[in-house]
């Protein structure tokens, strides 16, 4: 074997890995505050806007980030979304919640209508809910528990 292809045969595997695929960080945090509240709070690096709704396992939507004007909300990384916390109805369940970031603000009553139709499909994503402009989507699960619990 010449010096050349021991070279390319430890670039190579070096390439090849572990074959696993790294976890890949969520946009948007849930913070346990108790056993049925949580903030969500934004990762750095992410677009400048949301919408957050969950899903429960009892199949209620319900929209998280409501607004008079029913757009999405500015979301600086690092602080909890509009600044509140948010109980989630234990007796619904796990909920899967989804954060829509975008660029620009988005109308929230497209998106809710969208998002009730399509419901908690595993195909879910921005193409499919037809957003314009960049949006990117994260899904985050929670199952809540007693209120003193954490």
């Amino acid at each position: 074997m010449t010096r050349a292809s021991v070279v390319l045969w430890v670039v190579l595997a070096g390439c090849r890995g572990s074959g696993k695929t790294p976890a890949s960080p969520h946009r948007m945090e849930l913070r346990r505050l108790s056993g049925d509240t949580v903030s969500f709070v934004p990762a750095p690096g992410q677009l400048p806007y949301c919408l957050i709704y969950t899903i429960s396992a009892r199949g209620v939507t319900r929209q998280i980030t409501m607004t008079r004007g029913q757009q999405s909300v500015p979301c600086p990384a690092g602080v909890p979304v509009m600044g509140l916390a948010y109980r989630i109805p234990l007796d619904e369940g796990r909920v899967k919640a989804y954060s829509f970031f975008s660029d620009h603000r988005l109308t929230a009553a497209a998106v809710s209508e969208q998002l009730v139709e399509i419901g908690d499909s595993p195909t879910l994503s921005p193409m499919n809910l037809r957003l314009p402009g960049q949006v990117v989507l994260d899904v985050e699960e929670f199952n809540p528990s007693t209120p003193g619990a954490l």
